[in-house]
């Protein structure tokens, strides 16, 4: 019977014209490449993210991890991010954590955690400047315009004698994420934790640079070519745009709207006297 009806398919499609046919074929490879792909969708739908925008160096390290694991994982976004099964993102997170990873930004303060009996001083200095380097690095990081940083401390061995002893410098790099930039408050803010996490480093040491080279960081006397610092070019153009909008606020009411139009140059005197007077008076008694 079943083959029957088998031969009676067959025997009707053979009677169909080609027309038919090449829409038939057409409608059943339509199906199939929907399905295929309903299926691929319910596959990556299984995974879920577990770390994004990752520095080389961690992203290969938790893939060694899960390798060691044996947990399956996905790579994307040029290996800076990785997926897991969505059943052990939480599981592997904790995992990974209690392992010290992500790093995110190199080793810290957990180098000192595991210290051998026979370790020299040198080797402390060194893993000691590491761990600022580290811990700065991850500091800044955290800042969300800041995808990766970067930080170099240079320590001069203290000296006898203040005239002999060498500045404490230190100089930051920064990737800043893709369409996102840095104000100037965000850099000095930058230059001031690095400055106030390091004894002995004034923030005019400390040098912000991003990943293109450009210098993020001024100086006071780099900042303009006048004697005017920011502060006080801030303030002047402040006091000019609030005598502006005062004297639009008038010409518009006696004029009417978009009638005129005001700008403002405001000269300040910023000068700063310092006045030492020493007064003697000749009646009155001095007593001895």
């Amino acid at each position: 019977m079943a083959e029957l009806e088998k031969g009676n398919i067959l025997t009707v499609l053979s009677g169909w014209p080609l027309s038919r046919k090449i829409s038939l074929a057409a409608v059943a490879l339509f199906s199939l490449t929907l399905f295929a792909l309903i299926i691929l969708q319910t596959r990556q739908s299984d995974y879920q993210l577990l770390f994004a925008n990752l520095p080389q160096g961690d992203a290969s390290s938790i893939v060694v991890w899960l390798k060691d694991k044996k947990i399956p994982y996905e790579i994307e976004g040029g290996g800076s991010s990785i997926y897991v099964p969505a059943d052990k993102v939480y599981e592997t997170r904790l995992e990974l954590a209690g392992s010290g990873l992500p790093q995110g930004g190199g080793v810290g303060f957990e180098i000192f955690d595991k210290q051998s009996l026979g370790i020299t001083d040198f080797v402390q200095k060194v893993n000691y400047l590491r761990a600022m380097q580290g811990e700065l690095s991850r500091t800044i990081a955290s800042l969300s315009p800041v995808a990766a940083a970067r930080v170099h401390l240079a320590l001069p061995q203290k000296r006898l004698f203040k005239s002999q002893q060498q500045a404490v410098t230190a100089s930051v790099i920064i990737k800043l994420m893709a369409g996102t930039n840095l104000r100037d408050s965000q850099v000095q803010g930058i230059v001031n934790l690095v400055s106030g996490s390091v004894e002995g480093l004034e923030p005019e040491h400390v040098n912000v640079v991003n990943s293109l080279g450009k210098v993020l960081s001024k100086r006071p006397e780099q900042g303009l070519s006048g004697p005017m610092t920011p502060g006080m070019l801030e303030y002047q153009q402040a006091v000019e745009r609030q005598m502006e909008r005062r004297a639009q606020d008038m010409l518009d009411r006696a004029l009417g709207v978009s009638n005129s139009l005001v700008k403002v140059t405001a000269v300040l005197d910023f000068a700063q006297v310092e006045k030492l007077e020493e007064l003697y008076d000749p009646n009155s008694a001095v007593p001895r």
